[in-house]
C-alpha cells in the first residue's frame, strides 16, 4: 500500500513540474484514498492549491501535513499561504519555526525577509540578509537586498559598501549597478549616476527601469532631451506603460512645452478618464494657458473634495485663484 501512495505521489510530483497542476492534484486524491495521512501527498495537494492561489485550501493541507510530520519545508509552504492571506504574524512564526529545524534553509531565510520587507521592517530584513551572507551564501542576490533595504533607511554609504561586494561577482552585476546608481542618484552624484546605469543598460538595453531611472538622472541636470529619449524609448516596448508617459507629460509642462503635455494628459484621459494625476496636471496645464479656464476649475473643485494624493495640492491652488 505504502508503495502504491509513493508511486503515485511520484507519478503527482512530475505532473505539477510540467505545469499540469489538475492532473498533479488528481493523481495526490488518489494517493489519500489509499492513505488519508501521507504527509508528503498532504503537502504537495497543498502545493497545488497555492500555485492556483486557493490559499485557504492550501493553509488546511499543509497543517494535516505538520499534524502527521513536523517538517521544515511544510511549515516553510505553510508561511506561504498563511504570507498570502495578510497573515504575516502568523506567517513570520512559520517560518521562524521552519529556520529552527534546518538553519541552513536559504529559502526560508529569503522568505522572512521578503516578509518583513513587505512590512517595511526594514531593520528586521536586514538582520536576515546579514545572517545569511555572514554564514552560510555569499550569493550577491542577498548583498543585493541587504544595499536594497540599508536604501530605504537612507544608510546610503553602508549600502555602496556592500554593492561593492556584490560588484566583485559577474553574477547581477546589472542589478548591483542599478542600485549604486540609485544611491549616488539620492546623493546627487549625477555623474556617477549616469555611469553606473549605463553599465546596467549595456548588459538589458530593454529593461524598463534600467531605462527610467536613465531619464530621472538626466530629469536632475535639466537635460529635457534625453530624458524624452529614453521616455520614449520605454514606450516603443510598452506603449500602455501610462507612469512612464505621465512622468513625460510632467517633466515637458515643467519645461514649458504645455501644448505637447496636454496633448499627452488628454491622451491618458481618453484612455482612462478617472486617472487623477492626469487629471490634476492637466487642469494645471490649462491654468497655465488660460488662468481663468472653467473646466481646469472645476477639475481642481472635483478633485480637492476627494481625499486623495492631489486633494490637497488643488485645494490650495483654488485657495490662490480665489475660487
Amino acid at each position: 500500500m505504502i508503495n502504491q501512495v509513493e508511486r503515485l505521489n511520484k507519478e503527482g510530483v512530475k505532473l505539477f513540474l510540467n505545469g499540469k497542476f489538475e492532473d498533479a492534484k488528481n493523481k495526490y486524491m488518489e494517493a489519500l484514498e489509499i492513505n488519508p495521512s501521507f504527509p508528503a501527498t498532504l503537502n504537495n495537494i497543498g502545493m497545488c492549491f497555492l500555485q492556483e492561489q486557493d490559499f485557504i485550501k492550501a493553509e488546511t493541507y499543509f497543517n494535516n501535513a505538520i499534524n502527521e510530520k513536523e517538517s521544515d519545508s511544510y511549515l516553510l509552504n505553510l508561511g506561504h499561504a498563511l504570507a498570502n492571506q495578510g497573515c504575516f504574524e502568523k506567517a513570520e512564526k512559520k517560518y521562524k519555526k521552519s529556520i529552527a529545524i534546518n538553519p541552513t534553509s536559504l529559502m526560508a531565510y529569503k522568505s522572512l525577509g521578503s516578509l518583513y520587507q513587505k512590512q517595511k521592517r526594514f531593520s528586521e530584513s536586514i538582520k536576515v540578509w546579514e545572517t545569511v551572507i555572514n554564514n552560510y551564501s555569499r550569493d550577491p542576490l542577498f548583498i543585493i537586498e541587504l544595499a536594497k533595504d540599508l536604501i530605504q533607511l537612507s544608510e546610503y554609504y553602508s549600502a555602496l559598501a556592500a554593492l561593492y561586494e556584490a560588484e566583485k561577482f559577474e553574477k547581477n552585476r546589472d542589478l548591483t549597478w542599478y542600485y549604486m546608481s540609485l544611491i549616488h542618484f539620492h546623493l546627487k552624484n549625477f555623474g556617477l549616476a549616469e555611469k553606473a546605469i549605463k553599465r546596467s543598460v549595456g548588459i538589458k538595453p530593454d529593461n524598463q527601469s534600467f531605462r527610467a531611472m536613465l531619464a530621472a538622472i538626466y530629469l536632475g541636470v535639466s537635460d529635457i532631451k534625453n530624458a524624452i529619449k529614453q521616455w520614449d524609448f520605454i514606450l516603443t516596448l510598452d506603449k500602455n506603460n501610462t507612469p512612464i508617459r505621465l512622468d513625460k507629460a510632467v517633466a515637458l509642462l515643467a519645461f514649458g512645452y504645455k501644448k505637447e503635455a496636454l496633448e499627452i494628459f488628454e491622451f491618458i484621459l481618453n484612455q482612462d478618464s478617472s486617472n487623477e494625476k492626469a487629471n490634476y496636471y492637466k487642469a494645471l496645464t490649462l491654468l497655465e494657458i488660460n488662468k481663468s479656464d472653467k473646466n481646469a476649475i472645476n477639475t481642481l473643485k472635483n478633485i480637492s473634495s476627494n481625499e486623495s494624493l492631489f486633494s490637497k495640492q488643488a485645494s490650495d491652488i483654488l485657495m490662490k485663484l480665489n475660487c
